[in-house]
């Protein structure tokens, strides 16, 4: 189990012991060992027996072709969902089971990209309850995101974190890998050009952390997807984070767009490579960053609303929706749902112009700590392979 998943289910037993549920499951780390304890705490006060369930009505093929989740998740988010509608004194009421059949009709429209009457008329609810509903549940999980997304704060879970990362690559001191989900939009009339991202179609685009097995650390900065990475890091609250030392001496691994932005290891650029331990480096970076593609892959080949979101007024727009399927995210990692079986990496995009411009300045001080790292770290692993 990774540090989120700790974090993240410390959270869980922070919202359960505050009323969100009667019974306060037992700490732990371990998904296998809880979750048949939290299933039941988190129901038993919401579900009757007697209560008739949607869910109980579909299949699991179903569940994994339409939902693309299991059953044991799904019952988890669910049961969560209600938890919050219930305490919410403004959220309109429903029965149990419209409230079930609001929450799987929303699942439905993130797994598929779309809401067509089959997966309603199969809920039992008509299409204007479920684009309310849609919109009601995106913003109830988009406002939990600093509850399920939570990046290690800790020394000892940095600690902990930075081995993980040691352990794949050999670079030390690595917290988590930056990079930027790109969303497709069809932007607003007069904006195409702030929208058209390096390659070459529009979008907005989200800063996203994550640790070494996928699950989502920060997320934020929601913006069109022209906007130089740079600029999103540099202005984002993490990044400010970082910039005062609040993680200590660590790293996030980026892209060459982020050459010279504070504590971001970019690869070493190929007129700074005098040795083989900096391509040794080079090749321990990529193996950290490709990443990416892996997460932002699992995302959209999971959430088929993020492929393409469709017209937006602005970003904000849309960040809801990013969000509540990064909030989701998370959640299926701690409850180890298969990749959907049309899963694609998602491909990354080229740097930006500002690489060549930063790469003129005569001084730069990452530069320097990271060739005294590459020195110290991977010029030993060349001895030894001698």
């Amino acid at each position: 189990m990774s540090l989120a998943g700790a974090l993240w289910f410390a959270v869980q037993d922070d919202l359960f012991s505050n009323g969100l549920c009667n019974n306060t499951p037992s700490p732990s780390i371990s998904i296998s060992n809880t979750t048949q304890d939290k299933q039941s705490s988190i129901s038993e006060p919401i579900s009757a027996s007697e209560t008739p369930s949607v869910l109980d009505e579909l299949d699991d093929r179903y569940i994994s072709q339409c939902l693309r989740l299991n059953r044991q998740c799904l019952r988890f988010i669910i049961d969560f969902i209600q938890a919050r509608l219930k305490k919410d004194v403004f959220a309109p009421s429903h029965s149990l089971t419209s409230a079930e059949a609001n929450i799987l009709a929303t699942l439905a429209y993130y797994a598929q990209g779309s809401l067509p009457s089959k997966i309603t008329d199969r809920m039992g609810i008509d299409q204007t309850a479920a684009v309310e509903a849609v919109k009601t549940i995106t913003k109830l999980l988009s406002d939990v995101s600093p509850d399920f997304i939570t990046f290690p704060n800790s020394y000892n879970d940095r600690m902990g974190a930075a081995q993980a990362f040691k352990n794949l690559s050999g670079i030390p001191h690595v917290v988590g890998v930056l990079g930027y989900l790109h969303v497709k939009v069809s932007p607003p009339l007069g904006e195409e050009l702030m929208y058209l991202n390096t390659l070459g179609y529009h979008s907005v685009m989200m800063q996203v952390i994550f640790d070494v097995d996928g699950n989502l650390l920060s997320l934020e900065q929601c913006c069109p997807g022209g906007t130089p990475e740079h600029t999103l890091w540099e202005n984002s609250d993490i990044g400010r984070q970082f910039s005062i030392f609040q993680h200590g001496h660590t790293w996030v691994v980026g892209s060459r767009s982020l050459l010279g932005c504070g504590h971001v290891l970019t690869p070493v650029e190929a007129f700074r490579i005098k040795s083989n331990a900096a391509l040794r480096f080079n090749k321990a970076h990529a193996q950290l960053h490709s990443r990416a593609q892996q997460v932002f892959g699992c995302l959209k080949s999971r959430f088929h609303c993020l492929r393409d979101i469709g017209s937006v007024q602005s970003p904000e727009s849309v960040a809801c929706t990013i969000k509540a399927c990064c909030v989701l995210h998370n959640i299926c990692k701690k409850f180890s749902v298969p990749l959907p079986w049309d899963f694609n990496v998602e491909p990354l995009h080229p740097p930006s112009e500002v690489v060549n411009i930063m790469t003129e300045q005569p001084f730069d001080y990452m530069e320097d700590t990271k060739d005294e790292m590459i020195e110290m770290f991977f010029n030993i692993a060349e001895e030894e392979g001698e």
